[in-house]
């Protein structure tokens, strides 16, 4: 395939096959040359480089979203390829600035635990953001969040019929995503399902987060030990 692509377009892409952010992720490009999304699952943020001619040089179809800071829809244009970084530089550093702005629309009590649980599994492993957990891991992982689902109806009340759903919905996403998602961003949803539990009260902590369930899943994840399915469970 790459065969029938000039040089030229192959190597102006090379970076970005690779290219890891802490923002974004660059998946399969399916039809187009690269694509990028945002790594927020809730949000439909892309940037996408859909077709290449020569005219004068290296031209790019490039196609993104937001098309900048005063706007949330897409733009889509022919540049240059030589412009191709800048554009890039330019959307990530939207999607930064998304992430660091303060609104109404942000929980820090949510944020708090969801750091709080993420700061407890160390991620230092270099190929942290490219690489899957092992088959072993996810098995667990899976196991600990099909619990989580199951059980969760139990504590149903009319006040959090909404936050349980929701929560329920985020185990689906990230079970769906266990063989293809990096390490890091697996652990970065679980934390956040942890803190959606936590804000729940201390009745779901104790059910879904006692300390021997949270060791055998960080230990687990992190030093790759074989613990029983009764430990999670």
């Amino acid at each position: 395939m790459k065969k029938k692509i000039p040089l030229i377009v192959l190597e102006t892409l090379e970076k970005y096959v690779k290219l890891k952010g802490e923002q974004f992720e660059v998946i399969s490009p399916d039809k187009f040359l690269i694509k990028v999304v945002d790594k927020d699952t809730d949000s439909d943020f892309y940037f996408n480089i859909e077709d290449y001619k020569m005219e004068n040089g290296l031209k790019l179809l490039i196609d993104w979203k937001p098309a900048n800071k005063e706007s949330i829809s897409n733009s889509r244009a022919w540049r240059d390829g030589k412009q191709l970084d800048g554009f890039f530089s330019n959307w990530v550093s939207l999607l930064k600035r998304y992430e660091t702005v303060n609104s109404f629309f942000d929980d820090p009590i949510l944020e708090s635990f969801a750091e709080e649980y993420y700061a407890e599994f160390e991620i230092i492993d270099e190929d942290a953001e490219t690489k899957p957990l092992n088959s072993k891991q996810i098995l667990m992982l899976d196991e600990h969040l099909e619990f989580i689902k199951k059980n969760i109806e139990n504590f149903k009340t009319k006040n959090n019929e909404e936050q349980l759903n929701e929560i329920k919905q985020d185990i689906e996403t990230l079970r769906e995503k266990l063989t293809s998602k990096s390490k890091k961003w697996v652990i970065k949803n679980l934390s956040i399902i942890w803190a959606k539990i936590t804000k729940q009260g201390t009745s779901f902590m104790k059910e879904f987060l006692n300390e021997a369930k949270k060791t055998a899943i960080k230990e687990g994840l992190k030093l790759m030990i074989e613990l029983g399915s009764n430990m999670i469970n």
